[in-house]
């Protein structure tokens, strides 16, 4: 690797970092301590109803890998929150389609909302660091991090 290279390198992965850092604090400060089996259940559930395409159980634990008692129980959470309904598929009255509700469709534009502005804070916050004075001195990176926790649970208290 030339030497030009390796800053815009340490630039993408402390980038990468900090969204991976700040998405999971935003789903916990949102969601609370859940699994992130649970996420990935929900994350695929509403992909796939967004693209006009309602899951079965079935499908579901194919597409996550998850064992079907961990994804009942966590469809059944979303079921108990009003964020997804159970639905007859027209077709086969046999299959039952998960769909999300109306306020299951508020809750994902409020997390696209939300990753948007992470993505945009992100782009302004990572040209501000200074990665090589994060390598020299763990306290400051600390720091930073306790801060960016701290903001994205206020602003994902607020909305």
């Amino acid at each position: 690797m030339d030497s030009s290279e390796q800053p815009r390198s340490k630039f993408l992965e402390a980038g990468q970092m900090v969204v991976f850092w700040r998405i999971l604090h935003m789903l916990i400060a949102r969601y609370g301590n859940q699994p992130m089996g649970q996420a990935l259940v929900v994350l695929t559930m509403v992909f796939l109803n967004d693209r006009g395409m309602p899951p079965t159980m079935s499908q579901l634990c194919e597409a996550t890998g998850l064992p079907k008692a961990s994804v009942s129980r966590y469809v059944s959470t979303q079921i108990k929150q009003g964020l997804v309904k159970e639905m007859i598929d027209p077709n086969d009255r046999r299959r039952r389609l998960l769909v999300q509700t109306k306020k299951g469709k508020e809750e994902w534009r409020w997390q696209i909302k939300t990753l948007d502005r992470i993505f945009s804070e992100t782009d302004a916050r990572v040209n501000q660091y200074d990665i090589d004075a994060f390598q020299r001195d763990p306290e400051m990176l600390l720091a930073r991090m306790k801060t960016t926790v701290e903001e994205t649970v206020k602003a994902s208290a607020k909305e």
